[in-house]
């Protein structure tokens, strides 16, 4: 994965999302909310890729 975009939706929420992985889009209350739901995303994506 090379790019993640990160924007706030018209409803006012926080949207993160893979433009390379078509349907892994999350949304969240805050910025730190949606990275985190995009993280937890990507591990079940590439579970091997993305641990710490």
């Amino acid at each position: 994965m090379r790019e993640l975009m990160l924007y706030q939706d018209d409803d006012g929420s926080w949207v993160a999302e893979c433009p390379e992985l078509p349907g892994l889009r999350v949304k969240g209350r805050t910025e730190q909310e949606a990275l985190q739901k995009i993280k937890q995303a990507l591990l079940t994506y590439y579970p091997c890729r993305c641990e710490d």
